[in-house]
């Protein structure tokens, strides 16, 4: 009985998960909001992807977002479609890899293309992959009479995710080793420096020092021995 009613809690809450509808560029508003209003609806259009509903975004979240660079700074403390783009697609990736990874390939992607056109294929991948993962899960709920199928499509879900990641790492790895060497070298400065130029000669003769022990002239040294000769 009891594994009856997770079967059919699990199918309850997968079907909820499965209608999920991620906003494509022109569903996001065109005006700017402030930060309770991006946060509400973060929750709104990606809250169903947390299962006790926390985790999803905060202020502190935005704020270090901005503060490392994966947002860039809000005018006068507003939020404009780029920034509500790059958050649905943060909020929904940070399971799985660094916020710091996500951000690179976020600009990487930007950089081929646009926000528009990365946010509108990333909704629709997401929405497939989720689709299809529910879809297949729920039907071998139906299909089987085990009380343990729960735990086996936990167990089968979290190698595949597992597996999906590592791969996902080498992909971002290959993507960014790629990119730092195709960045140019800094050049050794003690090396590459030039010589200090030589100051010119100069066309005007230079005095002669005159030096401190020069000898008296040679009437003086004279007059000096014939004062100790008398």
């Amino acid at each position: 009985m009891e594994a009856s009613m997770d079967k059919e809690r699990f199918l309850n809450t997968t079907a909820a998960v499965s209608g999920i509808h991620i906003p494509r560029w022109n569903e996001l508003p065109e005006f700017e909001l402030y930060m309770d209003q991006v946060i509400g609806l973060a929750e709104k259009n990606l809250g169903a992807l947390y299962i006790d509903g926390k985790g999803l975004l905060t202020p502190s979240m935005i704020n270090n977002y901005v503060k490392s660079g994966v947002l860039p700074p809000p005018k006068n403390k507003k939020y404009n479609r780029t920034h509500l783009a790059i958050l649905i697609i943060v909020c929904a990736m940070k399971p799985v890899m660094e916020i710091s990874a996500v951000s690179d390939i976020i600009r990487q992607s930007v950089a081929a293309g646009s926000i528009e056109a990365v946010l509108d294929e990333f909704a629709r991948m997401y929405e497939n992959e989720l689709s299809s993962s529910i879809k297949k899960a729920k039907l071998a709920v139906e299909a089987s009479h085990n009380d343990e199928i729960l735990s086996f499509i936990a167990i089968e879900n979290t190698l595949k995710a597992s597996a999906a990641r590592t791969v996902a790492m080498h992909a971002y790895h290959s993507i960014k080793t790629a990119g730092d060497d195709c960045a140019p070298e800094k050049s050794d400065k003690k090396k590459d420096a030039a010589p200090p130029k030589k100051p010119a000669p100069s066309d005007k003769p230079k005095k002669k020092a005159s030096s401190v022990s020069e000898s008296p002239p040679e009437s003086e040294k004279t007059g000096e021995a014939q004062q100790k000769n008398e």
